[in-house]
C-alpha cells in the first residue's frame, strides 16, 4: 500500500515494429521539406490588362452612342464595366512577375 501503480517497477518498453526503410520514408524523416517546383500562374498578366481596356472601351462606347440623357441601366453598366476593369488591372498588378514566383 501507499505505492502508486508502477512504482518500484522498471518502465515497460513496447517492442518497436520493423519500420520500412524505403526512400520515401527516409525523405519523411529528414527533418525538412523538400524543395517543390515553383507554381506558374495560370492567367498571363496581359490578359487582365487587355480585359481592362476592352471593358473601359465598351463603357465609353455605350456612353457616347447613347442618347443625351442616360438611363439608369446605362449608367449602371458603365460604372460596373469601369469598376470590373479596374479590379482586373489591380489583380494584374498585384500578381507580380512569373519570374518572382
Amino acid at each position: 500500500m501507499g505505492k502508486g501503480p508502477g512504482a518500484g517497477e522498471a518502465p515497460r518498453l513496447l517492442p518497436e515494429p520493423d519500420l520500412p526503410t524505403g526512400p520515401g520514408m527516409r525523405s519523411l524523416f529528414r527533418g525538412h521539406a523538400p524543395d517543390s517546383p515553383r507554381r506558374q500562374t495560370r492567367i498571363p498578366r496581359w490578359y487582365l490588362f487587355a480585359a481592362d481596356l476592352v471593358l473601359v472601351a465598351t463603357a465609353l462606347l455605350v456612353m457616347y452612342k447613347s442618347p443625351a440623357p442616360l438611363t439608369g441601366n446605362e449608367k449602371f453598366f458603365g460604372a460596373a464595366a469601369v469598376v470590373l476593369g479596374a479590379s482586373l488591372a489591380l489583380i494584374g498588378l498585384c500578381m507580380g512577375d512569373s519570374k518572382d514566383l
